[in-house]
C-alpha cells in the first residue's frame, strides 16, 4: 500500500490551509501560528513504486502548484509526518481525517477510473483524507477541539491526532 500526499509547492499559496487557520481564530484558539493542508491517498493493490509515482505526478497533483509525496506504507500504518513535505516553525501538530469504514468516498472512485485511464489495470482500492499540519504550541484539548468543531464531520469522519 502506498500513500500519496499532495501539498502546495513553496512559493504558491496554500488556500486551504489559509483558510483553515481563519476559521481556527474565528474559533477563538490564537495558538496556531500557521496551518498547511495536505490531500491524502491511500492505494492499495499490486502496484509498484514507479506506477504510484505516476498516479501522484501525474493525476492527483498539478505539477505547476503542487508537489507529490509518495511513500510504502507497512500494513498496520496508517500515516506519520512527512518531514520533506514541511519544517518546523514551532511545535508541529498533524491531524488527519479519513471517512469512516463503510461510508461512500466518493472522489476514491473517481480516482480508481482515472487510474485506470493512466493504463495501470492493477485492482485497486483507494482511501482519501486530509492532513492539517498545526504549528504552535496546543494542548490535546485544543487539537481535539480543533478536530471536532473544524476539521471532522465526527458521524462520518474519524480524526487522528499527531
Amino acid at each position: 500500500m502506498y500513500q500519496i500526499e499532495i501539498g502546495s509547492k513553496k512559493g504558491f499559496k496554500d488556500v486551504r490551509g489559509e483558510h483553515t487557520l481563519s476559521e481556527i481564530v474565528d474559533l477563538g484558539i490564537k495558538q496556531v501560528e500557521k496551518v498547511a493542508y495536505s490531500q491524502l491517498y491511500n492505494i492499495a493493490g499490486e502496484i509498484s513504486a514507479a506506477q504510484a509515482d505516476k498516479i501522484g505526478g501525474d493525476l492527483l497533483s498539478d505539477k505547476i502548484t503542487e508537489k507529490s509525496s509518495v511513500r510504502k506504507l507497512e500494513p498496520e500504518c496508517c500515516s506519520s509526518v512527512n518531514s520533506t513535505l514541511h519544517s518546523s516553525l514551532s511545535t508541529l501538530s498533524v491531524i488527519e481525517v479519513w471517512y469512516k469504514k463503510g461510508v461512500t468516498d466518493t472522489v476514491s472512485d473517481s480516482v480508481i477510473k482515472a487510474v485506470r485511464d493512466l493504463g495501470i489495470k492493477e485492482e485497486l482500492k483507494v482511501k482519501t483524507g486530509h492532513k492539517y499540519y498545526l504549528y504552535g504550541n496546543l494542548s490535546q484539548k485544543v487539537l481535539n477541539n480543533i478536530a471536532t468543531k473544524l476539521l471532522a464531520n465526527t458521524l462520518i469522519q474519524e480524526y487522528k491526532i499527531k
